[in-house]
């Protein structure tokens, strides 16, 4: 029965190892250290090599009597705390229990009683204040595992090598079914703080002189909210990808900050003195987002929908300014020449440097993910706010710019008929049918009920497509250069144009019809008229008279409709297409779904029988490989 125990638990470590290879060093995956694990359990290979490697090289070590003296202990302790371990590593050392302590000091040099006490195990151990800072390291005492387990790798060696790497830890550490990736996080959580814990490249040890780590949480002390903030800005400003934005402006504290231009949609990275929430619409980013929309530097707001704000997550925003200012103290360390720092506290300060900065700038990305857009209902004066989470590694500008195309409310390609749409609900057309092009553009930048344009760039392309519409007469417009009081000149429909401010666009209806070409009086030659599209031209081109017809008499198109936004596009379809070719129509609904996993026989069921009681002629599944 006991072998039976034996062989299930050496087999769960073995399938961990394997499944996790990265996670651990190299020799564990082989079947050598399988066969050690049988010969030693219930104590873990690494716990003897630790003891008969490190431990056994002191002066004051007896090799086989010391480590049965401390493994009798060990065990004795570990069974009268019930401890439910599968194997006895490293981490299970009882370091909070003085008896241990006392034989394991006998053998080092004198003063590591408060270095145990303070930075490796005990009521008041950094180690136990961590994990129960943080639940999901305390769950499983990370922390304090993880630190134990480099204490026992921090025995001077006769190669004056010291310390252990994380793979090291990790296998001195995890059980069967733990996450591996918490005693890596509380390590590197607990070097930040420790004042004995050493850190040199990817090794880790324990050591009687103090490390850094004190005068760096000293001097990190020093530096305010402000001083971080300062850290940071430059940070964000050095991000120059901008994403679908013409432009960026970072930490803006009040209307003053924004420019009121119009050459595109700006994004305004606030201060991060102001913090947002999903859900809190009085949260002090809004505050100030509505300010700065409502004004500029030198009266009101014009072009308020070319402004997309980006606010600090209030629950984040505290632990990047920690993190800039432990980065502010480690540089201040790196660029000191009045510490006197040995070889190895010059290296841990460079490492630190190193990783604090980029701790700052993964928390940049964490902190700034949420994007704030003004909205508003046609006919209504209430500015409504909607928070996006931006996500992902890449700029703050990248981030929100694919988020909001996702979402519609930033908008970098568009097409004729949609703005056509757009004119027609918003009552745009003069009194005489036309609409000047920098009028339009004006409507978009200004009012916050209209579709979010990227650039007057992106307005053009679309008003170029309309114009180029083989169906402009029915569902979009002209375009002219001008109108002189009495007409239009510079007419043209069916091709593409390169609108301007000044042009005009003209909707089909307006355009006087073409003029009957009068006789010549002439017996012979064909008739002189204008040129179609040239300046002059006062209407739309001519028809073709050479084939008397009354024009065609059905008609047939396809949609592809996206399947988030279907009904929206088939409301628009009814409204702008179907709605002008009379009663005589006919719609019919084809859909085509795909899954590579195949469809499971509730999904079948249920779709099928949906399908039959919303009246679809047929239904069916197939299977292609039949």
């Amino acid at each position: 029965e006991q072998a039976k125990v034996r062989d299930g638990v050496i087999r769960a470590f073995s399938e961990m190892y394997r499944k996790h290879a990265k996670e651990f060093p190299p020799r564990v995956g082989e079947g050598e250290y399988r066969r050690r694990m049988e010969l030693s359990y219930p104590i873990h290979p690494e716990l003897f090599d630790r003891l008969f490697g490190d431990w056994s090289a002191l002066d004051k070590f007896q090799r086989t009597r010391g480590v049965l003296r401390l493994m009798a202990l060990v065990i004795s302790q570990l069974w009268k705390r019930d401890d439910r371990s599968l194997m006895i590593t490293p981490a299970s050392l009882p370091m909070d229990f003085g008896p241990l302590v006392s034989e394991m000091k006998k053998y080092l040099d004198e003063g590591w009683d408060p270095v145990i006490k303070s930075d490796v195990d005990g009521e008041n151990a950094l180690p136990l204040h961590i994990d129960s800072e943080f639940p999901h390291f305390g769950r499983y005492s990370a922390t304090r595992r993880a630190a134990r387990t480099v204490y026992m790798s921090s025995a001077p060696r006769p190669d004056g090598k010291r310390g252990v790497d994380m793979k090291s830890v990790v296998l001195g550490c995890a059980q069967p079914g733990e996450p591996l990736g918490q005693f890596a996080d509380a390590l590197r959580r607990l070097s930040d703080r420790a004042t004995h814990l050493y850190v040199d490249g990817s090794q880790y040890w324990y050591s009687l002189v103090p490390n850094v780590t004190r005068i760096a949480e000293d001097r990190a002390s020093n530096y305010d909210d402000r001083d971080a903030d300062d850290l940071v800005r430059p940070l964000v400003a050095a991000q120059r990808e901008r994403g679908d934005f013409r432009a960026v402006q970072v930490f803006a504290e009040g209307p003053g900050d924004v420019p009121d231009n119009d050459d595109g949609v700006r994004l305004v990275v606030l201060a991060p003195t102001v913090t947002h929430s999903t859900g809190d619409v009085g949260s002090s980013a809004i505050v100030l987002a509505e300010k700065i929309l409502a004004q500029r530097d030198a009266g009101p707001r014009l072009n308020r929908n070319l402004l997309v704000f980006v606010a600090a997550h209030v629950n984040r925003v505290g632990e990047l300014r920690s993190a800039a200012r432990s980065h502010l103290a480690w540089r201040s360390i790196v660029d000191s020449d009045d510490l006197e720092l040995t070889a190895h506290q010059l290296r841990q300060a460079q490492t630190k440097l190193d990783d604090s900065k980029k701790q700052v700038q993964s928390l940049i990305a964490e902190t700034f993910a949420l994007v704030l857009t003004p909205g508003q209902a046609p006919g209504t004066s209430e500015i409504v706010w909607q928070t996006s989470r931006a996500t992902g590694e890449d700029s703050i500008a990248v981030r929100a710019s694919r988020k909001l195309r996702s979402e519609e409310k930033l908008i970098s390609t568009y097409s004729g008929v949609r703005v056509r749409m757009d004119i027609d609900r918003s009552a745009l057309w003069s009194d005489r049918g036309d609409l000047g092009v920098g009028e339009l553009w004006a409507a978009y930048a200004r009012f916050c009920h209209m579709p979010r344009l990227g650039s007057f760039d992106v307005l053009t392309q679309a008003l170029s497509s309309g114009v180029a519409d083989l169906d402009w007469e029915q569902t979009t417009f002209a375009y002219a250069d001008v109108h002189d009081g009495e007409r239009w000149l510079g007419v043209r429909t069916a091709q593409h144009v390169t609108p301007t401010h000044g042009g005009l666009l003209i909707r089909p209806d307006s355009l006087p019809p073409p003029a009957e070409p009068e006789p010549s009086g002439e017996p012979e030659g064909e008739p002189q008229t204008a040129s179609p599209g040239q300046p002059g031209d006062a209407g739309r081109p001519a028809p073709d008279t050479t084939t008397a017809s009354c024009g065609p008499t059905q008609f047939y198109a396809e949609f592809q409709l996206d399947p988030v936004r279907c009904i929206k596009e088939l409301a628009d379809i009814a409204e702008h297409v179907t709605a002008r070719l009379g009663p005589d129509v006919e719609l019919t609904l084809e859909v085509r779904a795909r899954s590579s996993s195949g469809f499971d026989e509730a999904t079948r069921r249920t779709v099928s029988e949906n399908a039959a009681n919303l009246g679809s002629k047929s239904s069916e599944f197939e299977d292609p490989a039949q």
